[in-house]
């Protein structure tokens, strides 16, 4: 299983899920078709190959064998997500890149999953208060998932923040969602940082 399938196995099972089955699928449009079409979860989740090029096969067959209803979400990172139904079960395409995937399933998939399992939709995080040791700059009409550290008394952007570089998660203490109305925080601005440690103070 590669470091997408664990994290996602993982993410699943705090969600609810009791069975989560994990396979990898080749590259190709045949492999994609036959490995959706023979999908008989309650909810398939599909990382990698979610993108527009020539070989990001997924959106496309899920859009001729069942029902895409969005494709591309205007967040950093994750915006090649999409997601659709395939025999009225919902499908969720996540992005390949590990953060990307991380970001899109907590946003989409993740909510979906807690709701049919009969829990709350809302993010299982703990959540602490603090200001901004530097700036976070972002984009108005864009959401941006921005991962940070606790220091001391002070939320620290991580300037290590590829969507391709899986430790920054590691590294990182959790993460502040800045809103597609905002172009970010002013230094010393309070925010709220979404913890990844779910033992964490709530503040």
């Amino acid at each position: 299983m590669d470091s997408n399938g664990v994290v996602l196995d993982a993410l699943c099972r705090r969600d609810g899920v009791v069975t989560c089955t994990t396979g990898y699928v080749r590259d190709g449009r045949a492999e994609v078709e036959s490995a959706l079409a023979a999908a008989r979860e309650d909810v398939v989740l599909v990382s990698g190959g979610s993108s527009v090029g020539p070989e990001d096969h997924a959106p496309r067959v899920l859009a001729e064998i069942g029902e895409l209803a969005v494709h591309g979400i205007a967040m950093r990172p994750s915006s090649p997500a999409g997601f659709g139904f395939l025999g009225g079960r919902p499908v969720f395409l996540l992005p390949g890149n590990p953060v990307s995937c991380l970001c899109a399933y907590e946003f989409f998939a993740g909510p979906t999953i807690r709701a049919l399992g009969g829990l709350p939709r809302a993010w299982p995080h703990a959540r602490r208060s603090a200001p901004l040791a530097s700036k976070i700059v972002s984009e108005l009409g864009r959401v941006d998932y921005v991962r940070v550290r606790l220091d001391g008394d002070r939320v620290a952007p991580v300037m290590t923040s590829g969507a391709s570089i899986l430790s920054s998660t590691t590294i990182a203490d959790g993460v502040v969602i800045v809103g597609a109305d905002r172009e970010g925080y002013r230094e010393g601005e309070t925010v709220t940082v979404l913890l990844y440690d779910p033992w964490g103070a709530i503040a």
